[in-house]
């Protein structure tokens, strides 16, 4: 995973509320996975999880490709959002292109991920704060 430089144009305030949105997308996610992991429920946390990962994957791709100055076709994204998969969900992403599920994950296969997922997230939202203009005051 690289880390993206800080675009050299602002990032426009619609798209920090769209990346805003995908990452708290993300963090509710996170949040519920812990419950079904609690649970047992190591199937239903990949599952609850998993479509918030690729949200902030795809944060990660805007901040470095700026969307708002080019366009790029649906098979672009999907290749630049799967190389920046943490490894856990590059193979579950694998798996999902396979038409696998998550069933039959046991909670502690699970957690692994999970915590994988919750330090991917954090690291985007923090690129985030640090490209997104500040407010002034």
């Amino acid at each position: 995973m690289s880390q993206p430089p800080v675009p050299p144009t602002p990032i426009p305030t619609r798209w920090v509320s769209q990346m805003e949105g995908q990452l708290a997308d993300a963090e509710r996610r996170l949040a519920s996975a812990g419950r079904h992991l609690d649970a047992g429920a190591g199937s239903r946390a990949l599952e609850e999880v998993y479509p918030g990962v690729m949200g902030a994957a795809m944060v990660r791709v805007w901040i470095g490709d700026e969307p708002w100055r080019r366009q790029r076709s649906l098979d672009d994204y999907q290749r630049m959002v799967r190389t920046e998969l943490p490894s856990g969900f590059a193979m579950l992403f694998e798996m999902k292109l396979d038409h696998r599920g998550f069933t039959g994950w046991r909670a502690e296969d699970a957690r692994p991920l999970i915590d994988e997922a919750k330090s991917f997230v954090g690291a985007v939202r923090a690129e985030l704060d640090r490209c997104a203009p500040k407010p002034r005051n």
